[in-house]
């Protein structure tokens, strides 16, 4: 069993979330603890109000709704009334049993958590400080309860990752967080090439992952952690924090570090080739946009992974090639692949096309490979071919020119329509 406490100023915030989930289908509330009367007859919002009044009954607290998370091991089979048992008993110990508090059960993970919300302001409006030491009462409830119950030890258990030779993209729900974790990372921290935590998590970002250092000044940041999150198909952070150092092979920031060094020896040999994939992007015709240079990259193993700045901008692009399973950002491949650099290039095409030829044969010094590469333009020497494709050309205008406009027009169709009279017939 394991409990993670958020401390929020919003108990409305704390049960829209899990209220999303039950009109989704994915939660169910299962417990209303101090309240008047059972969930189910209750509307969503009368829910979160009595909690909500709580709130204002002292407005100096700033942030008194607790939202707890109580996770399970996948093969702790617990009924309902079970879980409702455990629920009061860990709000017992904390001391918050006589608080009200809401139970909701969340059904989009192979293993089973429950949600809890609750407030820390008593019904006098004096709050309740026994969340100072917090932490330490939650962890000896925690196993308290895992002995009461009979509840698999969340401490001392390692998990073991299979060795795979390829990872698969992470779906959050479908298999434990840090066992899913661990194999994509076993994949990805020895056998990619990259040199900063910027390029790392351009390649993660691939599997639905991305690492944390911490905000700048945070308690993390300040002490060199380093945890993962699960990612969904739009980028969004899905699921709980994972620290390294729970996880089997220990990617921590020092083994990181190790990694930028060994990888910095063998920069130039992993930037020739996706320098030269981008040239021969960028000398296409078809590449008129950052889009257009994706796409053509991705035909090629290589995706440009996109950073934008507080503003919105294009800050940063990483070229990560999957096929040489390396990654590297512009600046390191130069100006002229910079976002300011790929601007000035696709905002004047001819002189793009001009540079673009030139970086090419530069590169791979070769004529048969350049008309390979889709040149189609007649050599200069070979007359006979000049003539041909001159007199192909010709005819082919003849057959696609449009014929004369005819301005005259039949006489049938000038001649003019008779009206006809209108016939009376007089009647005796």
């Amino acid at each position: 069993m394991v409990a993670i406490i958020r401390s929020s100023s919003s108990a409305k915030r704390c049960c829209q979330y899990n209220e999303t989930k039950v009109a989704m289908g994915l939660a169910s509330c299962i417990m209303a603890g101090n309240y008047p009367c059972e969930p189910d007859d209750l509307s969503p919002r009368q829910r979160m109000l009595v909690l909500q009044k709580r709130l204002d009954l002292n407005a100096r607290c700033k942030k008194g709704c607790l939202h707890i998370v109580l996770s399970f091991h996948a093969q702790d089979k617990l009924t309902g009334q079970q879980l409702g048992q455990i629920c009061q008993t860990y709000m017992d110990h904390i001391g918050l049993g006589q608080q009200p508090f809401l139970v909701y059960q969340h059904l989009d993970t192979l293993h089973p958590h429950l949600h809890l919300v609750t407030v820390t302001i008593k019904a006098d409006g004096s709050g309740n400080r026994i969340f100072h030491t917090r932490e330490a009462v939650a962890k000896d409830t925690v196993k308290q309860i895992e002995k009461q119950y009979q509840l698999t030890a969340s401490q001392g258990r390692t998990m073991v990752p299979a060795k795979l030779e390829s990872a698969q993209k992470l779906q959050y729900g479908k298999s434990p967080a840090a066992l899913a974790i661990s194999q994509v990372l076993s994949v990805v921290l020895p056998h990619f090439k990259y040199c900063s935590m910027t390029e790392l998590n351009a390649i993660l970002r691939h599997y639905n992952l991305v690492a944390n250092t911490g905000r700048p000044g945070s308690k993390t940041h300040r002490h060199q952690g380093l945890s993962y999150q699960m990612l969904n198909d739009d980028g969004r952070k899905m699921g709980p924090c994972v620290k390294a150092s729970r996880l089997f092979a220990k990617p921590t920031l020092r083994y990181l570090h190790e990694r930028f060094k060994e990888n910095s020896q063998e920069l130039a040999t992993r930037q020739q080739r996706i320098r030269t994939q981008i040239e021969l992007a960028l000398v296409s015709d078809h590449t008129r946009s950052l889009a257009d240079l994706g796409e053509h990259l991705s035909r090629q193993g290589v995706r440009a992974v996109y950073g934008f700045g507080q503003s919105g901008r294009l800050s940063e692009i990483v070229f990560v090639d999957f096929r040489a399973r390396a990654a590297c950002s512009a600046t390191q491949l130069g100006d002229r692949y910079t976002p300011s650099g790929l601007a000035e290039i696709f905002s004047a095409p001819g002189k793009a096309l001009e540079n673009g030829q030139a970086a090419f044969q530069s590169t791979l010094r070769g004529p048969t490979l350049w008309e390979h590469a889709g040149q189609t333009g007649p050599k200069p020497n070979d007359k006979q071919q000049i003539s041909d494709s001159s007199d192909e050309q010709s005819l082919l205008k003849l057959l696609l020119e449009p014929g004369p406009e005819q301005h005259y027009l039949p006489w049938e169709l000038k001649k003019r329509r008779r009206k006809k009279r209108q016939q009376i017939s007089l009647q005796l």
